[in-house]
């Protein structure tokens, strides 16, 4: 009689920045929950995969996890899958970064876990490309796992997939499962009888042939996901599944990923296209037409003939969509160029330089769909940590002096600026304002500037449509509740009111002209009107060298011959870098033959670690502010040339999780007002200084 071979695997990850509660969490409520109900089925075989850093939390925190784990791969009954150690997203990442995560992460399972072999391998977010198939079987690889609508992209029909196909990029082979839709969405959040319906139906349709059937999905749905502990452990659905399938293995029988390669040849040659799981082709495409797709997916969700042919975008599509997100990427793989300097030169610390750069390439940060993502700010700061401890080692034994280089570093066809020393980073965009979009401090491995803009997303829709029925989160909700849940639940209330969104990309040195009466609370809703068109207009820039006192210096001049208020108008500002920070001078000429009176607001933002009951201010008659961020021990100052009034207040955006709406901190503006009543001809002059510094403490 024919049966299925049923293949359960589940991945386990927490991303580098995450916070230690909810490792733990986490551990508590879906892994450990998850083992011991394993641990108790000698009779069922699965498949795991977990991140390096998870496994170095287990080895750390809960070493007991680890001999479970051994436990269970030294019966058979258990088969790890490698990856990348820190889960990058490997079609983003250098050829060479990916054989170098993929070897860290396998020597571990072989050394941890005495396993002679590691044949398969976890792609973060199922993302492929088919140029990946030569690198991930160079690297030893000899299967890995995907999604089945990867499958029906490629014209296949996803009710005929069984067991493994194979693809090759010239000529190095891949095998690849694919991962049922039907099991993914059933496990555990459907009935366990339609489980077994659909085992015996499959049975029926294949009559003297063994059919696999792979579900491989998050483990963090197994209790951890909104109210899913209470389901999955509370009320025994896994461990009633179990059970259902150790009773019915005259119909099913769990297996291996490896056991299927043995015992089964593959299912025919396939060439599959850029891809992910459906849900992120959805959340990649751009904001405007993904309301769209998503409405044609509902209207075609019953029919299967048309829908096979409706596919959206794939995952380098963030990198258009945020800017925040392809600077962070181009940021990675500029330092990934350094860093394979450094070990080509076998410079000491080279291979702690790859390792930082390794754990920058976690996936998590670098894009946004039902879980936060790029809208975290700690994980976005994690990264830009990791990278820079990475471009620091570099510094150390490969940059020999501080300079201005120019070259195209987020590839949008214009040249930036960068300016590079032992100490910091300034990273300069001509044609976006003459704006700042980076500065890194080395001393706190911290990126000022790493603040995310406010854009609007599909999803503000429903929660402004929903605004007066929303849920608020509670932790007695008992209906279980899945990532795809379609209630408006929110974590605060009035989120609806925060829904703003900006005019232009959020950086340092934007240089607004507003009206002598603009009041702080139109230019945090955006209320007001540019008078100019420099905040995000082209820069001419120039590098300019000095000699002062035997010391050789160097100084970015960015001008703009523009318009003010109808009126010709040229804006020149000099950026000079100084120990750990900039001073900046600006003239406004007036090139008309009018008086100009407006008001000029050169904007700046810090992305500080947390708010603060300060930044919601406007400041009368000063010409110093000053910020301290307790969690790095930072304090920023900006000194004025002059006294007067400053408007401050926090940059904070609504986004959509697993948990339902929030609200997240991002970042401080600090905006100084600057009355500017020019005579035809005349110049305005005016300048400040910013510092980032460790706090001084008392007594020392």
């Amino acid at each position: 009689m024919s049966k299925v071979k049923f293949i359960f695997c589940t991945h386990n990850h927490q991303p580098i920045g995450n916070f230690g509660w909810v490792f733990e969490k986490a551990y508590r409520s879906a892994y450990k929950p998850f083992m011991d109900i394993m641990l108790n089925h000698p009779k069922i075989k699965w498949n795991m995969h977990a991140s390096g850093m998870l496994w170095e939390y287990f080895e750390k925190e809960h070493p007991d996890y680890i001999k479970d784990v051994k436990k269970l791969t030294n019966s058979g009954n258990l088969e790890i899958l490698s990856g990348g150690y820190y889960e990058p997203l490997m079609a983003s990442i250098p050829n060479r970064d990916k054989i170098g995560q993929i070897t860290k992460l396998t020597k571990y399972i072989k050394k941890t876990f005495c396993c002679k072999e590691v044949n398969g391998l976890w792609l973060a977010e199922r993302v492929w490309e088919p140029g990946m198939a030569k690198v991930l079987s160079a690297s030893g690889c000899q299967y890995s796992v995907l999604d089945d609508s990867h499958f029906v992209a490629a014209g296949m029909n996803a009710e005929n997939l069984s067991g493994y196909y194979t693809t090759e990029d010239e000529g190095y082979s891949l095998n690849i499962f694919p991962i049922n839709k039907k099991m993914r969405y059933l496990i555990p959040f459907g009935l366990i009888e339609d489980i077994l319906k659909y085992f015996k139906k499959l049975i029926e349709k294949n009559p003297g042939r063994d059919i696999v059937v792979v579900m491989a999905d998050d483990g963090e749905k197994f209790g951890m996901w909104p109210t899913t502990y209470q389901h999955v452990y509370e009320n025994k659905w896994l461990e009633n599944f179990l059970v259902a399938l150790e009773e019915n293995s005259d119909i099913v029988e769990t297996a291996t990923f490896s056991e299927i390669l043995e015992i089964k040849k593959s299912s025919g040659r396939v060439y599959l296209p850029c891809a992910s799981y459906e849900e992120m082709s959805e959340w990649t495409l751009p904001v405007e037409v993904q309301q769209s797709f998503e409405n044609i997916l509902e209207r075609y969700k019953y029919d299967d003939v048309r829908k096979r042919f409706l596919h959206g975008g794939f995952w380098r599509n963030f990198l258009t969509r945020y800017e925040e997100a392809n600077n962070m990427h181009k940021k990675m793989l500029y330092v990934s160029k350094k860093i394979e300097k450094c070990l080509e030169h076998e410079k000491r610390h080279s291979q702690k330089a790859a390792y930082d750069l390794y754990a920058g390439q976690c996936n998590c940060a670098y894009w946004h769909g039902v879980f936060g993502g790029l809208y975290l700010p700690h994980l976005r700061n994690a990264i830009y940590n990791k990278l820079l401890k990475a471009e620091e080692l570099y510094n150390k034994s490969m940059l020999k002096k501080a300079s201005w280089n120019v070259f195209d570093f987020n590839c949008d066809s214009h040249e930036e600026y960068l300016y590079e020393s032992k100490t910091q980073n300034i990273y300069v965009l001509p044609s976006n304002g003459g704006s700042i979009f980076e500065w890194d401090v080395f001393k706190f491995h911290h990126n000022l500037l790493d603040v995310l803009t406010r854009r609007y997303e599909s999803y503000h829709k429903k929660l402004k449509d929903n605004a007066e029925k929303t849920v608020l989160i509670n932790d007695d909700d008992s209906h279980i509740q899945t990532i795809h849940n379609d209630s408006v639940r929110v974590k605060e209330v009035g989120l609806d009111k925060y829904l703003v969104y900006d005019k232009y990309k959020r950086a340092s040195l934007i240089d607004h002209f507003f009206t002598n009466n603009i009041k702080n609370e139109d230019f945090i809703f955006n209320c007001y009107e540019e008078k100019g068109d420099f905040f995000n207009g082209m820069y001419e820039p120039e590098i300019k060298y000095s000699k002062k006192f035997f010391k050789k210096s160097t100084r970015l001049v960015l001008s703009r011959y523009g318009k003010v208020d109808g009126k010709d108008v040229k804006v020149t500002k000099e950026i000079v870098p100084i120990p750990n920070g900039y001073n900046v001078k600006y003239e406004i000429k007036n090139n008309s033959n009018e008086d100009l009176d407006v008001c000029f607001a050169p904007e700046q933002i810090f992305a500080f670690t947390s708010k603060s009951g300060d930044d919601y201010s406007v400041l009368k008659d000063v010409d110093i502010w000053k910020r301290y961020d307790s969690y790095l021990n930072m304090e920023v100052e900006i000194k004025f040339s002059e006294k007067g009034e400053i408007f401050v207040y926090p940059v904070e955006t609504v986004s959509n999780s697993d948990n339902g709406f929030e609200k997240t901190y991002q970042g401080t503006v600090v905006l100084p007002l600057i009355k500017c009543l020019v005579n035809p001809g005349e110049v305005k002059k005016f300048s400040f200084s910013t510092i980032a510094n460790l706090k001084k403490q008392k007594g020392l």
